[in-house]
């Protein structure tokens, strides 16, 4: 009995031994997973931003061209690097926001030229070392000759004002992790707010935001006087400027729109903020240019014609298909007789020469004709037509003016007249073969 409360010891002791480096050994630490979208939202990228709209009465509208333009006193937010391919359609895009629209820009498409006429400019400020004792702050806008000086590209932590330090070389693995994962890429928040004075605040005075997007450097352009701008230590990520009845936002970034970004911080609100939610108010996000592809344009609006040439295309293969015979039956091989011969020979000699024809008619009928009348070459045409039309008489009636005209067919005479006078000819000379032979007329 006490070697087993013996055993009983060391068994618990060994548990309490193992526990204990357990609890020393091991770190328990919190880790945060993600269980994707579900629903609509794993479909639509801008599913938050559209339900945040609705909340505040406005509504969200997508399109892929800038035709039409949208209504008077809507935003339009300008995400598409081809809204520009038609000349015209800057014109018309001042004309809309002097008209009373609400134009929001980024500093991508102010980076390539366009929109000359906003009175914004995107720019990225070089590092300038503080004086001693100068402290900046991040809601005065930089100065003229710090704007000047920016000549160089690069990337927005540039943008950091050369008082604030870095992080620490420890914290270089986190910031880039939290870049590379691409669930959070914007987990690097930092406070933004309203300078008070002249612009108008979007919400209740002196809020502070905390936005996990990245900034730029952006000012007013041509002496413009801003009435909304947003602004935080890393530098001003929007600013107002107003244009005729209308307005134009200018983002340093692409504002963080899509379902998983706006939800972090006060993403939500800035965004609301940028595009002027209000009760009735439409917005219309351009994204990039998007067309019909061309078999459907041509199945929708050229649908006939379409049709016929897919079929000319398709009987024009398949004539071009091997064939295992010929395309008409072969007629049977076989002797043409002497008659078709000569028929054929003369279709095609009245055809290509009747003058040659004629000539070996006349021949013909000579040939048959000296048979019938003596010393025929001593006497002239008319005597030759009255001695054999006496020869043939008991039998056979010439017509003496018709055989005489066709002896003399003239060289202007057509090819009709020329083929009657051979007719004329064969049958004089068929009367002479059929005639029964009388002694030769002296």
């Amino acid at each position: 009995m006490k070697n087993a409360w013996i055993i009983r010891a060391l068994v618990i002791a060994a548990l309490a031994i193992l526990v204990g480096w357990l609890a020393y050994s091991t770190q328990w630490v919190e880790v945060e997973v993600d269980d994707g979208a579900h629903g609509l939202a794993a479909t639509d990228e801008h599913y938050s931003l559209r339900q945040v709209l609705q909340s505040t009465g406005a509504t969200l509208e997508l399109r892929t061209a800038l035709e039409p333009l949208p209504p008077a006193n809507a935003t339009l937010l300008l995400q598409s690097s081809l809204w520009n391919i038609f000349p015209e359609r800057d014109a018309r895009l001042q004309a809309w926001v002097a008209n009373g629209g609400r134009l929001v820009v980024t500093g991508q498409q102010m980076r390539d030229g366009d929109l000359r006429w906003i009175p914004l400019s995107f720019y990225t400020p070089t590092k300038r070392r503080a004086a001693p004792g100068v402290s900046h702050s991040g809601n005065v806008a930089p100065a003229p000759d710090t704007a000047a000086s920016a000549v160089d590209e690069r990337d927005d932590e540039d943008d950091i004002p050369a008082t604030r330090k870095k992080p620490p070389i420890a914290d270089n693995g986190k910031t880039l992790a939290r870049l590379l994962d691409p669930k959070h890429p914007w987990r690097d928040c930092s406070d933004f707010e309203e300078i008070s004075t002249p612009t108008e605040p979007a919400f209740e005075p002196d809020r502070v935001y905390r936005g996990c997007t990245v900034t730029g450097a952006l000012r007013p352009a041509r002496e413009a006087v801003p009435t909304w701008q947003l602004t935080g230590v890393r530098g001003t990520l929007a600013m107002r400027i107003p244009l005729g009845r209308g307005s134009v936002t200018g983002v340093s970034a692409a504002p963080v729109l899509d379902n998983r970004g706006l939800l972090q911080g006060d993403n939500a609100l800035i965004a609301m903020a940028i595009l002027q939610a209000a009760p009735g108010r439409a917005v219309w996000i351009v994204e990039d240019e998007a067309r019909e592809p061309l078999l459907g344009w041509l199945w929708h609006d050229a649908r006939a014609p379409f049709l016929l040439g897919l079929a000319a295309i398709a009987l024009a293969l398949w004539r071009l298909m091997v064939r295992f015979g010929p395309r008409e039956a072969v007629p049977p091989r076989a002797r043409r007789s002497m008659g078709e011969q000569v028929r054929g020979t003369g279709q095609f000699i009245a055809g290509l020469a009747p003058e040659a024809l004629h000539a070996a008619t006349k021949k013909a009928f000579e040939d048959g004709a000296r048979k019938r009348v003596e010393a025929w070459s001593d006497l002239t045409d008319p005597e030759r037509v009255l001695a054999l039309a006496d020869a043939l008489a008991p039998h056979f009636t010439l017509d003496k003016a018709a055989l005489l005209s066709s002896l003399n067919v003239g060289g202007g005479a057509t090819q009709v007249q020329i083929l009657a006078a051979i007719a004329v000819l064969e049958q004089a000379r068929r009367a002479l073969l059929r005639a029964p032979a009388t002694p030769v007329i002296s």
